[in-house]
C-alpha cells in the first residue's frame, strides 16, 4: 500500500465546527469565565442600587459589564460611521449571536428589545433585566401592543431602543427579510406626537477570527442560531480565541407620521445589508473607523 492508499485523517469538530481545542485554551477559558463571574458578583448589586434608585449609574454598569465580557471573548469592536444624535431614536442592526448584545451594549447606554427566552439566561438574563430590556413574547400576538408601549416609553424619555428587525439570527453571511410589524412602535409614537421618530440602520459584520479573515465557512462558528444552546455557545467562544467585529452606523431614517412601515422596513433592511456586504468584502472605504475597542 502506497502513502496515497492511506485514507486521511481530519482533524476532530465539535458541533460548532471547530477542531479540537488545546489545554491552553481551555485554562484561558477557565480564567476568563472566573473573571466573568467576579465581575458579575461586584457590579450586579451595584446595578440593583442604581437601578432601585435611579441613579445614572444604572446606564454606566451594563456597559462596564459588557466590555469586560469582549475583553473575556477576545473582541475587537471597529465603529464606522455615527450614531445619530436625533431622539428619539430606534437602532435597527442585524442579528448574528449574543455577542450583538454585548457588542452595541459596550458602546452607549441603551435598551434592547429582546426574545422572552434571554430573560431566562444565567447572569446575562438579570443584567438585561436590570438594564431594563423589553422582553417579547414572539408566539403570543396579544404581547405585541404592550412590547410597543415599552419601547414608547423608553423613546420618549430619550434612550436609545436597539431592535433586530429579522426577528431572529442569520449565519452571519447574509442578511434576512426584516419584519415591517417589528417598528410598529416607530409608526406609533410618530403618529400619537406628530413628530419624526429616527430609525437608525446599523450592520454587525464578523469579519475576523483569531486574526484570520472569517469566510463564509467560518462566520456560521460566531452564530448564535436555529436550537443552540447559550452556555455551550459561550463556552466555545471563550475557547476559540479573538474576534473582531465591525459596526457600521448607517444614516438615520425620519420616521414621520404619514410614513409607509413597510417602505421604511424594506429600505432599513437593503441599507444593512449593503452596509454588511461592503463590510465583508472591505470595499467600503467611504466610513472610516470612529474608534477601536
Amino acid at each position: 500500500m502506497t502513502s496515497t492508499d492511506l485514507p486521511s485523517v481530519q482533524p476532530p469538530v465539535d458541533q460548532f465546527g471547530r477542531e479540537g481545542s488545546s489545554p491552553f485554551d481551555t485554562v484561558r477559558a477557565i480564567f476568563w469565565l472566573a473573571v466573568l463571574i467576579a465581575t458579575a458578583v461586584v457590579l450586579l448589586p451595584v446595578q440593583m442600587v442604581a437601578h432601585a434608585l435611579k441613579l445614572p449609574l444604572r446606564h454606566t454598569v451594563p456597559m462596564l459589564f459588557h466590555r469586560v465580557v469582549l475583553v473575556a471573548l477576545g473582541t475587537k469592536v471597529t465603529v464606522r460611521g455615527e450614531p445619530t444624535t436625533h431622539r428619539p431614536v430606534l437602532y435597527v442592526p442585524n442579528h448574528v449571536t449574543w455577542v450583538d448584545i454585548m457588542v452595541l451594549g459596550s458602546l452607549a447606554p441603551v435598551s434592547f428589545v429582546a426574545k422572552s427566552e434571554v430573560a431566562t439566561w444565567p447572569v446575562f438574563g438579570y443584567l438585561a433585566k436590570l438594564q431594563r430590556s423589553i422582553f417579547v413574547d414572539r408566539d403570543r400576538r396579544h404581547a405585541t401592543p404592550k412590547t410597543a408601549d415599552e419601547m414608547i416609553e423608553r423613546m420618549r424619555e430619550g434612550e436609545p431602543v436597539v431592535l433586530f428587525a429579522e426577528g431572529t439570527s442569520s449565519d452571519g453571511n447574509r442578511i434576512l427579510k426584516f419584519r415591517g410589524a417589528l417598528i410598529g412602535a416607530a409608526e406609533s409614537l410618530a403618529r400619537a406626537t406628530g413628530e419624526s421618530v429616527w430609525i437608525q440602520p446599523i450592520a454587525l459584520a464578523y469579519r475576523r477570527i483569531n486574526g484570520l479573515p472569517a469566510g463564509r465557512q467560518h462566520r456560521p462558528r460566531i452564530s448564535w442560531s436555529g436550537d443552540i444552546a447559550m452556555i455551550p455557545h459561550a463556552w466555545a467562544l471563550l475557547k476559540d480565541g479573538a474576534v473582531d467585529v465591525d459596526v457600521i452606523f448607517g444614516n438615520p431614517v425620519p420616521f414621520d407620521p404619514s410614513a409607509d412601515r413597510k417602505a421604511i422596513a424594506h429600505y432599513l433592511e437593503a441599507r444593512v445589508r449593503g452596509l454588511h456586504a461592503a463590510a465583508l468584502t472591505g470595499k467600503d472605504d467611504s466610513l472610516p473607523p470612529l474608534s477601536s475597542l
